[in-house]
């Protein structure tokens, strides 16, 4: 392999953990997917490595900084053009990682320097434990988290100040279908701590990527993917809104129309997310895109429902076309600022595209009973 800093040939070392690809003439190092998690780990709890970063690599990188879009780097495992990241988001040591094998390029003295940052803080190096049960380091982790799904709907509307508590509708009919998906993406996210080894290349097999799909590969993931979430809060802000909203929704439909308009929404907030991210190698997960579109139909079922917030300290009762027009609003918006600066963890067109089309279904529908006398 080549040095993707000084085109120099790679020279293969046996270190305490792996094998490590090393240029001898910029001291660059090459990992391959997870080797660099263990080779730092063991580094970190090394004597030699002081917890202070010395103030001239803290100038070298600041002069790094400025050139970081001069120069491309290219994987030397498989020709891709790598992504400089910062490691942490805060430790100002800002590595190259390969989008496509995952594979890691670390200039010379970088290796030391994510040591030295997580022997200051070694919290950083736990925090994912539990969760993907192995030490990622927190920008992997965020990949993880980093997803079409990845934010939760309550996440996305100032949940410091506006949460919402409920509505005043009763459903007429035992809500079994709604509670038999909650239960259902809640055992699967129990089975994905408790059985789940290898979380990101599990998330790779049942997370849907676009870049996959658009090659007619692991169709299957639009729905496994619908079920699966990247922690506990992004469960649970899913399932919340999902059990405000969707029992109302489910008195509208029979129990197949029900499970089959859930699917749909799902898919149709997968497909927004496809056209609009076509080059996207990061997996989709969750189910806040099928219950974007459960809140588009009770949108239009129930416009004039009252929801129950909590608004700073005070209880409001906001009808529901103002509470979810102004949700909506919201995606919009942010949609298309995070777009332009591409940015944004959060998948906001698919929940557009999950209301849009959950909100168009309800309102043939209800056209549909209305006309049918």
């Amino acid at each position: 392999m080549i040095c993707p800093f000084c085109s120099t040939k790679l020279t293969e070392l046996k270190s305490t953990t792996a094998l490590i690809d090393i240029c001898l003439n910029c001291k660059g190092m090459w990992f391959d997917s997870g080797e660099f998690v263990d080779f730092v780990r063991t580094l970190t709890e090394s004597e030699e490595i002081s917890p202070k970063t010395p103030q001239l690599f803290k100038e070298q990188m600041i002069q790094t900084l400025d050139t970081i879009k001069e120069k491309d780097k290219i994987c030397p495992r498989c020709n891709q053009k790598l992504k400089k990241f910062n490691y942490a988001y805060d430790s100002n040591v800002f590595l190259d990682k390969c989008p496509h094998c995952q594979g890691m390029w670390v200039d010379g003295g970088e290796v030391k320097e994510v040591a030295r940052y997580l022997k200051e803080d070694p919290r950083i190096t736990t925090i994912a434990e539990g969760l993907i049960q192995r030490n990622e380091t927190l920008e992997d982790l965020t990949e993880l988290s980093k997803t079409l799904m990845d934010t939760n709907p309550a996440a996305l509307f100032m949940p410091k100040i506006i949460l919402p508590l409920g509505d005043e509708l009763v459903a007429h009919k035992f809500p079994k279908i709604s509670l038999s998906i909650i239960g259902l993406c809640i055992l699967v996210f129990i089975g994905q701590i408790i059985f789940v080894s290898e979380p990101k290349a599990f998330m790779q097999s049942f997370g849907a990527i676009t870049t996959k799909i658009l090659k007619g590969e692991a169709f299957y993931s639009l729905f496994s993917s619908m079920f699966l979430h990247g922690g506990i809060l992004h469960l649970l802000g899913n399932m919340f809104f999902f059990w405000i909203f969707g029992d109302n929704v489910e008195d509208r439909f029979s129990n197949l129309g029900y499970i089959t308009f859930y699917l749909a929404c799902g898919l149709a907030a997968d497909f927004m997310h496809i056209f609009l991210n076509a080059s996207s190698d990061i997996p989709a997960i969750g189910a806040s895109g099928a219950i974007s579109g459960v809140m588009g139909a009770y949108f239009v079922f129930y416009p004039k429902a009252r929801i129950k917030t909590l608004f700073i300290n005070r209880i409001l009762y906001i009808p529901a076309f103002l509470w979810l027009g102004t949700w909506f609003l919201f995606q919009v918006i942010f949609g298309f600022i995070y777009k332009s600066a591409d940015v944004s963890n959060i998948a906001w067109f698919a929940h557009i595209g999950g209301f849009v089309f959950g909100g168009l279904v309800a309102y043939f529908k209800k056209k549909a009973v209305f006309v049918g006398g």
